[in-house]
């Protein structure tokens, strides 16, 4: 096929506005946890649940081998299907987790206001091993590097896994 035929022919295919989802804002598109965290070439959700209804039923298995951000293990959650997503980026994975990992309010609450406390105690001469990367002094001075490092270890003192990760 040439690409003058393959030009016609896609031509004669009616286009199905529906799925633009043109007039959706960020705030259409962030609900539940959806808003944690920009990502980019983020799947716009709405999309992911009409294909998602469309094409499988309750208790099928919905895979994902581009994670991202977790934008399908979501909307499988809320659709009740069971949901298995892969990403290389561990920060992907980090997210997605954070996403679809159920914790409950008054304990994210609770571990919360703990966290507050004990960030409480920082200052400038608060000894901090700060975190080594190629990057690091491209995207944070010094003493935000400090407080970073600070919150990363009080956050990496809380117990409950799902919390810190969470977190």
């Amino acid at each position: 096929m040439t690409k003058e035929e393959i030009k016609k022919a896609l031509s004669k295919i009616k286009i199905d506005a529906s799925w633009s989802f043109s007039e959706k804002t960020r705030k259409d598109t962030a609900y539940i946890t959806h808003g944690y965290h920009r990502y980019p070439a983020k799947f716009i959700p709405q999309i992911v649940s009409r294909l998602t209804e469309k094409y499988t039923k309750k208790d099928d298995l919905v895979v994902d081998p581009f994670g991202g951000c977790g934008t399908t293990l979501v909307e499988s959650k809320i659709l009740g299907r069971k949901s298995v997503g892969v990403d290389i980026n561990p920060v992907a994975v980090l997210i997605t987790k954070a996403k679809i990992t159920p914790i409950s309010p008054v304990k994210l609450e609770k571990e919360f206001s703990v966290l507050k406390d004990k960030l409480n105690f920082y200052s400038d001469q608060t000894n901090v091993r700060l975190p080594t990367h190629d990057r690091i002094d491209y995207w944070f001075e010094p003493e935000e590097k400090r407080k970073l490092a600070f919150i990363f270890k009080k956050i990496s003192e809380l117990k409950d896994q799902d919390i810190r990760d969470f977190f």
